[in-house]
């Protein structure tokens, strides 16, 4: 388990190999079924913690080796809007972050993304402090705009599309009594001033030089406003996830993205704002009962659309029998 642990650090999640001998211990060195159960349990623990999802091949040995302990194991997919096993019908859990968790990622991203040397390459001390000090007295928000990133969902659409669908987002969450500060760039403001003005004056705003990467301003914004916050935005934040370094912030990271982030996608030339997954899309157990994501093996091929929520069509339903 310590080279597990090693190994994960570095990045290098265990493969098919591994899992395999791993099971191939357990068969061989216990007899007794509990015993035996008990450290396959420890196996989906392992991937549960680290929110790992397995091959296709590991899967379907984790399946055999269950189905030898009376279990019934079943490929399925989970209901993207509820969490629902399509197998059994049992709801995935939403594991939100503890008080003591979220106040760490606060503390965290404001050092690595405001503090750290990522964000200083391309702005200013005199913009941070003006940022840092709208926020101290505007926030809490309920949701947080990245503004550039919804207009560019629309593609290559003109500048009046551009504006239309920031005016249909702005709506959206104006119909829900939201309080929204939407975070642009100085050139948005060139867009058909008048036009685009109309929309900004309904919300707070804010909006970063041209030459500052903004993606920084709005996850730290929506983080040091508090846990309820939610964002807007199609971007992946891989980057930013990466810049925490330490597993276990970008783990908490990760959770927070998926609680939080709602997504804009048009296509067609029709808007679908996409809310945040309503379960936590990790390795979960439910009394005598797993569920594991699993990645088939022709999943690059799929042509399945990367929308930033994990693929809930290929899941592992493990229950007893009794």
């Amino acid at each position: 388990m310590k080279f597990i642990q090693l190994s994960l650090n570095d990045k290098r999640p265990l493969q098919d190999a591994a899992y395999d001998e791993w099971i191939r211990y357990i068969f061989r060195r216990y007899k007794d079924k509990n015993t035996m159960l008990k450290y396959l349990n420890e196996i989906c623990l392992h991937i549960s913690n680290n929110c790992e999802v397995v091959t296709l091949t590991t899967a379907t040995r984790l399946k055999e080796a269950f189905e030898e302990l009376n279990f019934i194991g079943r490929f399925t997919q989970i209901k993207k809007q509820s969490g629902h096993c399509e197998c059994c019908n049992l709801k995935l859990d939403c594991i939100k972050l503890s008080e003591d968790e979220f106040a760490t990622l606060q503390r965290v991203v404001k050092e690595k993304l405001i503090l750290g040397n990522d964000l200083f390459l391309k702005t200013s001390p005199e913009e941070l402090k003006r940022f840092t000090s709208f926020v101290e007295k505007t926030a809490p928000y309920d949701i947080v705009l990245d503004a550039l990133n919804i207009a560019y969902s629309i593609g290559k659409g003109d500048v009046n599309e551009r504006i239309k669908i920031l005016n249909l987002v702005v709506n959206h969450f104006l119909d829900q009594n939201k309080k929204i500060l939407f975070l642009g760039r100085q050139h948005m403001l060139s867009w058909k001033r008048g036009t685009l003005m109309h929309t900004v004056k309904k919300v707070y705003s804010f909006f970063t030089d041209d030459i500052s990467q903004d993606d920084p301003y709005f996850i730290t914004a929506a983080i040091l406003s508090g846990p309820e916050t939610d964002i807007v935005s199609r971007d992946l934040l891989r980057g930013h996830r990466f810049l925490l370094q330490h597993e276990n912030l970008q783990r908490l990271f990760q959770m927070w993205q998926w609680q939080h982030q709602w997504m804009v996608f048009v296509p067609r030339h029709k808007a679908i704002i996409q809310a945040p997954l309503t379960f936590t899309p990790c390795a979960q157990n439910h009394d005598n009962s797993w569920h594991l994501p699993y990645q088939p093996e022709n999943m690059l091929n799929a042509g399945h659309l990367n929308d930033g929520t994990p693929d809930c069509s290929n899941w592992l339903c493990l229950r007893a029998k009794n």
